[in-house]
């Protein structure tokens, strides 16, 4: 069976969430901003009665801070740390592992973007979910 990933665009940068992370996507251009929450979080999404930390945009080099706040699209993913929300302006689609060319360049990856990936001509840096949320946890 082939890898599937989730295809996201957030400003001029793309990322990929392995398929089985993704619970959902949420056509949401809001959430509810708290003071005194840690400058990794943009704020909280209630849905369903289920209160998800939204998770602001400075985790993706190159995208500003305070993006997370008016991303269109909340990424909803499972973690070892329960259910987080990544902002998003774009949901390009889904995609098999052999519909896309793994693309090597240093500069790109970090602990919690492993590797890169090329589709349609655009490169997405592919989200390790645990090491992201473990870093999260433990900066």
């Amino acid at each position: 069976m082939s890898r599937k990933l989730g295809l996201f665009r957030l400003e001029n940068c793309g990322y990929a969430v392995p398929l089985d992370r993704i619970l959902r996507v949420v056509d949401c251009g809001f959430c509810t901003t708290l003071p005194l929450i840690s400058d990794r979080m943009a704020g909280m999404l209630v849905l369903d009665d289920e209160v998800i930390p939204v998770l602001d945009s400075n985790w993706l080099s190159g995208v500003a801070a305070g993006q997370g706040l008016n991303a269109g699209f909340k990424i909803l993913l499972t973690t070892e740390v329960g259910t987080v929300a990544l902002p998003a302006d774009m949901t390009v689609g889904l995609v098999a592992e052999n519909r896309y060319e793994h693309v090597t360049s240093e500069q790109e990856t970090t602990k919690f973007f492993p590797e890169s990936i090329s589709y349609r001509n655009n490169r997405y840096r592919v989200l390790n979910v645990d090491v992201f949320m473990l870093s999260l946890i433990r900066p």
